[in-house]
């Protein structure tokens, strides 16, 4: 293993996750975890006869949901910038 990697375990679940990450990584691949786990919690309380495989599927949904809705918002972000300049400009006329 080369010094900017890291063996980490984490707990996801009932699961024990074990991978070697970038060491600039590791609190990215935590955070995950525990997004996942608060995630699939909130799912299991509200929907308590779901399977756990539907449970996960719910999890995952939200998950990608939160990734794109994250990349769209960033991806617009200079357009709602230039927005707010633009608005800025004719707002001092």
């Amino acid at each position: 293993m080369t010094d900017n990697k890291q063996n980490i375990t984490l707990r996801i679940d009932c699961h024990e996750v074990r991978l070697t990450v970038d060491r600039d990584k590791e609190e990215v691949y935590r955070k995950a975890a525990v997004t996942l786990n608060e995630t699939y919690k909130r799912y299991a309380e509200t929907y308590p006869q779901l399977s756990v495989e539907k449970l996960w599927v719910y999890t995952a949904l939200e998950v990608a949901v939160n990734l794109h809705s994250d990349i769209r918002d960033k991806d617009l972000q200079p357009l709602l910038d230039k927005l707010k300049e633009l608005n800025d400009k004719l707002d001092k006329r």
